[in-house]
């Protein structure tokens, strides 16, 4: 019998690597009195959509914010279904019922952790409007065949991307699009 380490996210190690800059742009904030919005927000914003690659960033209070504002942004509802994956973070669900949608579940492709874009066709139904793909650990959901699904059904895909933010698909990592 033999043991294999899974490596694992270490969120103390890496603040430990950028402590000091962490702590200089809490005192800015502290020291200016903005504790929302500001200068250290629209600062954020403008060097995420550089490192993105985008031309814009819109800073919210959560990535269940950012979710639930990209569903209502593409014209989900109350009453409408929105087909996600159970293997993710609970805040996925919580941001299609927070707009008053209902989250439908479908199962995942063992290779990529991440929606099976075979199991998406049964799970359309008349009430569905929008496609959540969750991208995990930097490993992307199959976006072209999921796309494909979309288009022949004009359902909108919203990619939760919280977990993967500046990966590319490219690189068999995902790029942190909300839409």
């Amino acid at each position: 019998m033999f043991s294999v380490r899974i490596p694992r996210s270490d969120p103390a190690r890496v603040f430990a690597r950028h402590r000091s800059e962490i702590d200089e742009a809490i005192a800015r904030v502290f020291a200016r009195g903005h504790f929302i919005l500001g200068e250290e927000v629209a600062s954020f914003e403008v060097e995420f959509a550089r490192y993105l690659g985008v031309r814009h960033v819109v800073g919210v209070a959560s990535g269940t914010q950012a979710l639930s504002f990209a569903l209502m942004a593409v014209g989900v509802g109350p009453g409408d279904e929105v087909i996600t994956v159970s293997m993710t973070f609970a805040a996925t669900a919580i941001a299609i019922t927070s707009i008053g949608a209902k989250p439908v579940f479908v199962d995942i492709d063992e290779r990529t952790r991440s929606m099976c874009p075979g199991a998406l066709e049964s799970a359309i139904g008349s009430a569905t409007t929008a496609i959540m793909p969750v991208h995990l650990h930097g490993v992307p959901a199959d976006m072209d065949a999921i796309n494909a699904v979309a288009r022949r059904h004009n359902l909108a895909v919203v990619e939760d991307c919280a977990q993967s933010h500046g990966h590319s698909r490219h690189r068999f990592l995902s790029l942190s699009f909300m839409m």
